[in-house]
């Protein structure tokens, strides 16, 4: 699908889907518990879709009713050792479920080789302790033997989506368990959110310093959950209200685990107007500053932090950001290949990037880079530009955000859909 998105003033009020972190780990947890689960603010974006599917491939019952979901979990899968679980391009998915669904009598994965290419070398460590046969067939990742309680290190500056993984599935195992943080964790308030809704779910971890205590032999228990906003999805249109618009997102969270919610300090440390209403975010028009920003703990805004940078006056250093090289795309390069054909001056390094702001966007024409976030970083873009901004391969905003333009244009930006 390519669009055109018009500049122009975003004004009006929107409310963003639910949290996708939190979705993931919702869903997994009511699958895991004995009974009935009831989710509540769902959206159906891809990813949501990779791990409901994963489950029901499992013979765990789920149906839709309205806008939540009726889980019937089962505290003992059934697993015949023929089972493929297709993960698409589902980071949280597959990272999530390696651990989980270990088992004598082997089980597949598979997804798209976008996913398939990304690293798994925490696991490979992992399962080699547990005697696990992890073999990376074509397209297919093979794993046979079932993951043991024990005591594991991991890296801090690894993919959180990993110890939470681990963390899903350790409390299930007859013993318990140790998971030890080597060096700095990045991305923290990743694996809080995991430890906070598996708590919901009837699971208890002790944290201490960066010790991660598991008792085994632990069940989840069925709730009923509901999911709130998502601050990465929010940080878009945040972003349009600050650059050129007057948005209010209802139904938002003033307090929250995300670690996206940073988006809101940020945005008021360079100058930006935000107003805090009940249940309500506000954000108006606002000249802004450069700032140095480290992304270590929120990797998911900075390419939408990138668009503000780049219309604040002065120069932003955004830092740490060598994670961004291994999401859905070569993050850290598109965003500074998008910059330069938005006619900013950005330069990147191993590590971190430099941009230099100015006060408008040129017009040009984009691809997707198959990226979600970059998808949505140019459209909103295009308020400031001089001209009509195309994107191809726009539909790929379906992994996170399916009604992404229907927002924007709710908010009287003009879509063209060619």
């Amino acid at each position: 699908m390519r669009v055109k998105v018009y500049p122009g003033f975003a004004q009006g009020q929107i409310m963003v889907p639910p949290s996708k972190s939190l979705l993931h780990r919702s869903i997994i947890c009511a699958c895991l518990a004995n009974g009935k689960s009831v989710i509540k603010n769902v959206v159906y974006s891809e990813d949501i879709k990779a791990t409901i599917n994963a489950f029901k491939t499992l013979g765990i019952q789920i149906n839709k009713i309205e806008n939540a979901l009726e889980i019937n979990g089962s505290d003992n899968l059934s697993i015949f050792g023929d089972e493929i679980i297709d993960c698409q391009e589902s980071g949280s998915t597959l990272r999530f479920l390696l651990p989980l669904l270990t088992n004598k009598k082997g089980i597949f994965f598979t997804g798209k080789e976008s996913l398939l290419n990304r690293p798994l070398n925490v696991y490979d460590d992992v399962f080699k302790i547990s005697g696990i046969a992890f073999e990376r067939r074509e397209k297919l990742l093979f794993l046979k033997n079932e993951l043991k309680p024990g005591n594991y290190e991991v890296l801090g500056n690894v993919s959180s989506q990993f110890i939470s993984g681990l963390l899903l599935a350790l409390p299930l195992k007859d013993g318990d368990s140790k998971i030890t943080i080597t060096g700095d964790l990045e991305s923290k308030k990743y694996v809080d959110m995991t430890i906070d809704v598996m708590s919901k779910f009837g699971i208890n971890i002790i944290i201490k310093d960066n010790v991660y205590f598991i008792k085994g032999n632990q069940k989840y228990k069925p709730t009923e959950y509901k999911v709130e906003s998502d601050f990465s999805q929010l940080a878009f249109f945040a972003v349009a209200g600050i650059i050129n618009g007057d948005v209010k997102i209802i139904n938002s969270a003033n307090e929250s685990l995300q670690p996206d919610v940073e988006i809101i300090n940020i945005i008021k440390k360079m100058g930006g107007k935000v107003f805090k209403e009940k249940n309500t975010l506000h954000f108006v028009k606002s000249n802004t500053r450069g700032l140095d920003i480290d992304v270590s703990q929120h990797p998911d805004i900075a390419p939408i932090i990138s668009i503000l940078s780049a219309l604040s006056e002065g120069s932003s250093n955004i830092l740490n950001a060598k994670r961004l090289r291994i999401k859905e795309t070569d993050r850290l390069s598109a965003i500074t290949q998008i910059l330069t054909l938005l006619g900013i001056k950005c330069y990147s390094f191993d590590d971190r990037y430099n941009i230099v702001g100015s006060d408008k966007f040129s017009a040009n024409s984009f691809e997707s880079y198959n990226d979600h976030r970059m998808v949505m970083s140019i459209a909103v873009a295009a308020l400031r530009a001089d001209g009509p901004v195309v994107i191809n391969g726009a539909e790929t905003v379906n992994k996170s955000y399916p009604h992404f333009f229907e927002d924007l244009e709710s908010l009287g930006i003009k879509v063209e859909y060619l």
